[in-house]
């Protein structure tokens, strides 16, 4: 009879002296103790063992002593079942206890998932013991357990042997319990003592010099096993059995069971970890001490592979690099890989050192967070909200040294308004707060060590504090230190960080600290230098798409970059690559992103990247294709992207690639013909989006999608590549129809608009901008426009000498949105609920002829709801500076007819900086009073209009 290997958590040695709690639990005194639904007692190998078909067995009111930790030890055999119909659950009874189930396993019933404390997951046939430690409430003062078989299930399952005994040794966690749960699904038995180490000697004994190639698989045969230790831990343990797994579905041949150092199989090893008794004899130059936590090595002797990292994750990125890199499994997307077939898999031997250019490594798009993902395609880093949810244990090891759970606060965060802004309102200076207030400055580092006391190791914390997101009209004090060093607002802002962190030392020693270098603190100081206890994020707010960091109008940007680098020994880079302004835009900056990342890798003192993308929503554009890229160029930067983008699209595209491939190349050309501006918040009123691009584009994607017409899965992924283009030509659609007809490209309306809503579902996109959820996008497309009638106080003016700027050109934020509206130039307008805060609706001088200087205006009304005894008004403003705006009352602007409000400031040219606009803002409105903006519109300053 097999018997399956103990499946335990925690050593077993202080329990076999303490007397069980648990009556009949061996079942030799027939059903005495145990009542439920219907069960039989039968003869087993070890005495008796209670038989379910369908039901439970239980035994309830155990004594047992508050806050005391107990052992949960029994043995299952599914027969003709499923390995995970069988589980056991455990409750609890006292005063005020929590009577629900409890255990870190889940199962799932119709009606839902349950908590368990152990689920079956051993083989069919095989008798498996398993074991649990769970920790009582401080009042239970009973347990209850229950032996179940999930209903519906085929077959029987055999519980014996089961025992409850207190027990020092600590609760069983996650990680302990998935180890178990694997050994128990991939393990042989043991094998006697003499012949364990005859074997585990003969398997070293041969290992000679490695032979030139490893033939792991022949027409659906093997010879090969891989091998890990016995207490390998769950991220160890799931890397080798996806080794197995996937060279079975590469070659199908059977990779399986796992060999162990408690029974070494024969044949050839892939041995996978450190923590196994051959890897360290085989590959004892391994220097594993210079991989970090991150890099692996492959070592071959004789036909026998070792990969093994320093770390458990190391060894997980040496597993996925053998699948990825070399035998070409590729992971594309978190609902698509690529795996390729071979009859004949052979590789050269391997003796491989690999270690990451930038060892932290963070994409946060949804798709780029999705946690297999991210690890199969070897990215590290896990901050902002994704550190808030635990990670399963076969891949938590993420790096939560820098903005993660409790690791970071904002200025007004560690200074809070609430306590100090009315005694104090000189603390809180143009937005954000005076720096060079020693008072100011006592308080922060005050409130940073309550939060480091927090933290389990705050020494492996880079605790984040980060500016205020918006600009910063300098105080006094401020202005007269920045003007020393160079006139750039960095200086106060890293003076203030360094003096804190120097008041936070003295009480923490080894504190360290992180700032961002963002929006006005962009350009770095002159004459200062960073301590190596203080980590440098610069943020690419001000970034163009169009180019790389460093080139064109990127420039002063990748100057900045450089400066930071020069100074700094610990930098990261906080990189935009999404356009927020239009998550399901075209927005061509895949290449110059990998441009980008080449760049940063020349940098020295660069060794952390993190990307902000698509985080809002699934199914932004080309969101996957980015995170695949990316992460490869972040390993490796040494590598082509164009050449990467191609093979991308290749494998997931298939035979459609050609036609998306020369659609994003089109995209870029289009960008760099049309001169505009792509930044982080760009809307959908771009010269790009010309006419004769998105008749080529979309005869170039249609081609796409009849090449794969035949495969629903290529054809999914083509009409969701098309999202982007239909949005553009569903809302613009106006112009395309009545632009000049070429006879054989049309807008087609309802059939693209059901190809659209039909692939926005299918691709479960949530938002189409930040803020915009599918109801406002749903609206858009639904608005008829019309021809722009011109504002009358432009009538006599040359055409020259005037522009207008629609809904459409418009930075729209939150949730203000586009609406139809009969009194607008061209049928619709922004509309700005009465309490929104901040600027949502905003005009960037990138849009302004290129020449020239200009007064800009802005048609306006309110639409007032029902409360008459609220007035409140709006605010009309440019920046910078912060505080400049004009002030009109809501009366004044009530009605049906748009007013026409100058913005002061001017006049403006044209500009590029995003730190430069003008702004719409509700101001002291009522919540259901209504802001309707026509448009914004230039006359060249000087010109005569009435």
């Amino acid at each position: 009879m097999l018997i399956g290997v103990l499946l335990v958590a925690f050593p077993l040695g202080v329990c076999a002296a303490v007397q069980p709690l648990l009556v009949n639990g061996d079942f030799s005194a027939g059903r005495s103790g145990w009542w439920g639904d219907s069960f039989d007692i039968v003869p087993a190998e070890s005495g008796s063992a209670l038989k379910i078909s369908d039901g439970f067995a239980a035994q309830d009111r155990i004594s047992i002593e508050g806050g005391r930790h107990y052992r949960v030890q029994l043995s299952i055999r599914v027969v003709n079942a499923p390995a995970d119909s069988a589980f056991v659950q455990i409750s609890f009874r006292g005063d005020n206890v929590d009577k629900r189930w409890r255990g870190n396993d889940r199962v799932v019933q119709k009606w839902g998932p349950e908590a368990a404390l152990l689920v079956a997951r051993g083989r069919e046939g095989v008798l498996t013991t398993y074991s649990a430690v769970l920790a009582a409430p401080s009042q239970a003062n009973q347990l209850l357990i229950y032996l179940r078989k999930k209903p519906g299930t085929s077959g029987v399952v055999e519980f014996s042997n089961v025992s409850i005994t207190p027990t020092e040794d600590p609760e069983t966690g996650p990680g302990d319990l998935q180890s178990a749960q694997l050994r128990a699904a991939q393990f042989t038995q043991a094998l006697p003592e003499g012949t364990r180490e005859a074997r585990l000697a003969a398997i070293v004994e041969s290992a000679g010099t490695p032979i030139k190639q490893l033939v792991l698989a022949d027409h659906g045969v093997t010879r090969y096993h891989v091998h890990v230790g016995v207490s390998a831990d769950a991220m160890t343990l799931h890397a080798a059995s996806e080794v197995a797994d996937y060279l079975n579905r590469i070659t199908g041949a059977n990779f399986t069971p796992l060999s162990s150092d408690d029974a070494p199989l024969s044949g050839p090893l892939i041995i996978v970890g450190n923590g196994n008794r051959l890897a360290p004899k085989l590959c004892p130059d391994a220097k594993l001490n210079t991989l970090g936590e991150d890099g692996f090595i492959f070592c071959t002797r004789g036909p026998d592979l070792v990969i093994e990292g320093s770390s458990s994750r190391g060894t997980m990125y040496g597993v996925n690099w053998l699948l990825d890199r070399i035998l070409g499994v590729r992971w594309l997307a978190p609902d698509a890989t690529y795996v390729p077939t071979r009859a004949l898999l052979k590789i050269a031997a391997l003796n491989e050192r690999h270690v990451p250019r930038f060892a932290y490594r963070e994409i946060l798009s949804s798709e780029g967070q999705d946690r297999a993902f991210r690890a199969h395609n070897l990215l590290n880093g896990e901050s902002h909200g994704p550190s808030y949810s635990a990670s399963p244990a076969i891949l938590d090891s993420w790096d939560h040294s820098w903005l993660a759970k409790d690791g970071d606060a904002s200025l007004w965060d560690l200074l809070p308004r609430t306590l100090y802004e009315k005694t104090h309102p000189e603390w809180y200076a143009g937005g954000q707060i005076a720096m060079m207030n020693p008072d100011v400055r006592r308080i922060l580092a005050e409130n940073i060590v309550t939060r480091l006391r927090r933290l389990p190791d705050y020494t492996r914390v880079w605790f984040g504090i980060h500016i205020m997101d918006w600009g910063w009209d300098m105080d006094p004090a401020s202005r007269t230190f920045a003007d020393r060093h160079g006139g750039n607002a960095s200086a106060p802002l890293l003076d203030m960080v360094m003096d804190v962190a120097t008041q936070v030392r003295q009480v923490m020693p080894g504190a360290r600290f992180a700032f961002n270098a963002y929006h006005w603190g962009i350009a770095p100081p002159t004459g200062m230098t960073v301590p190596d206890y203080i980590l440098v994020y610069p943020m690419t707010i001000q970034v163009d798409y169009s180019t790389p960091l460093n080139a064109g109008r990127n420039d002063a940007l990748g100057k900045a970059l450089a400066g930071w680098n020069a100074i700094a020994p610990n930098m990261f880079v906080w990189d935009h690559i999404t356009n927020f302004g239009g998550f399901i835009q075209p927005t061509p900056n895949i290449y110059p992103i990998g441009e980008s990342i080449k760049w940063l890798a020349s940098l020295n003192h660069v060794s952390g990247y993190f990307a902000e993308g698509s985080w809002n929503t699934p199914g932004a554009e080309f969101a996957s294709l980015r995170v695949w890229m990316m992460a490869r160029l972040l390993w490796d930067p040494d590598q082509d992207v164009h050449a990467l983008v191609a093979e991308y699209c290749s494998k997931y595209f298939g035979a459609a690639s050609p036609y998306v491939l020369a659609y994003i190349e089109l995209m870029h050309t289009a960008l760099a013909k049309s001169g505009d501006m792509l930044g982080e918040q760009t809307p959908v009123g771009m010269a790009m989006y010309s006419r004769d691009f998105v008749a080529t584009a979309d005869q170039l994607l249609a081609r796409a999608e009849r090449e794969v017409s035949q495969d629903d899965v290529l054809a999914a992924r083509v009409r969701q590549a098309r999202i982007p283009l239909d949005y553009v030509i569903l809302v613009r659609r106006n112009e395309y129809s009545t632009s000049s007809k070429d006879g054989v490209w049309q807008v087609d309306y309802t059939n693209r608009l059901q190809r659209f809503n039909a692939s926005v579902k299918a691709a479960h996109v949530t938002m189409f901008r930040q803020g915009g959820r599918i109801a406002a996008l749903d609206e858009l497309l639904a608005i008829e426009r019309h021809e722009a009638s011109p504002p009358t106080v432009v009538a006599n003016l040359a055409q020259a000498d005037w522009q207008d700027f629609q809904d459409l050109d418009l930075n729209v934020y939150g949730d203000a949105h586009i609406v139809a509206d009969s009194s607008a130039s061209d049928g619709a307008a922004v509309q700005i609920k009465g309490s929104t805060p901040g600027w949502a609706v905003q005009f960037k001088f990138d849009k302004l002829p290129r020449s020239g200087s200009w007064d800009l205006y802005v048609a306006l009304r309110v639409r007032a709801g029902g409360n008459a005894q609220h007035p409140g008004s709006v605010r009309v403003g440019s920046f910078p500076p912060m505080d400049r705006f004009t002030r009109v009352s809501s009366e004044t602007l009530t009605g049906d007819q748009y007013q026409i409000v100058q913005v002061p400031g001017g006049p403006f040219t044209h500009g590029t900086n995003p730190e430069q606009g003008a702004y719409v803002q509700a101001d002291r409105l009522a919540a259901d009073d209504q802001v309707l903006v026509d448009l914004f519109f230039a006359i060249r300053h000087g010109s005569n209009s009435k």
